[in-house]
């Protein structure tokens, strides 16, 4: 999916079970995640609301599986966990048994999850095989690329819009320009 379809669906306030949010691009990231977060209403830390990292991605299958007492869903945020990414012939396969397990619970869970979570993977590094691919089917995946100058002065021209600013493309082109230096 591309980053202004998310955007757009965002706004409307509908929320998919799966999200994998990845790419160079953290700022807009950030605020796609921050609209998810908004979307999806009043978080309560360990109760609706759960991060999950490398440290803890061993607890991602017994988090969703966890009921959220008081709450209809909950949100969990599993962020640079690693599982996207092609171990190394180095290790000792530990992330390849845990990235298995958690393609292979969330294809199996897939109705309960769509019941009872919002699950959203923010990754730095990915692979496109496995845990990815059962993502994209299942659910949203979109790469935050790098935007080139002409995708920055639209969104510049949308903001100042907004605030109902007058300012032409030229000029927001060389601001962009000035601040690529």
């Amino acid at each position: 999916m591309l980053v202004e379809e998310l955007e757009k669906e965002l706004k409307t306030g509908k929320l998919n079970a799966l999200y994998l949010l990845y790419g160079e691009d953290t700022f807009l990231l950030e605020n796609c995640l921050k609209k998810i977060k908004t979307n999806f209403g009043t978080l309560v830390d360990g109760i609706n609301y759960i991060k999950i990292d490398e440290t803890n991605i061993d607890q991602l299958i017994p988090n969703i599986e966890t009921p959220c007492f008081g709450f209809e869903k909950k949100l969990i945020i599993a962020r640079n966990t690693g599982i996207m990414k092609k171990e190394t012939k180095k290790k000792d396969g530990k992330s390849t048994i845990i990235q298995k397990k958690i393609s292979s619970y969330i294809e199996e869970n897939i109705d309960n999850i769509r019941c009872s979570v919002v699950l959203v993977f923010i990754e730095q590094e990915i692979n496109k095989t496995g845990t990815y691919k059962i993502i994209e089917k299942y659910g949203v995946t979109c790469n935050f690329e790098k935007l080139k100058p002409m995708q920055i002065v639209k969104r510049l021209k949308a903001i100042c819009n907004g605030y109902k600013v007058n300012v032409t493309e030229d000029t927001l082109m060389y601001l962009v320009e000035c601040s690529r230096k």
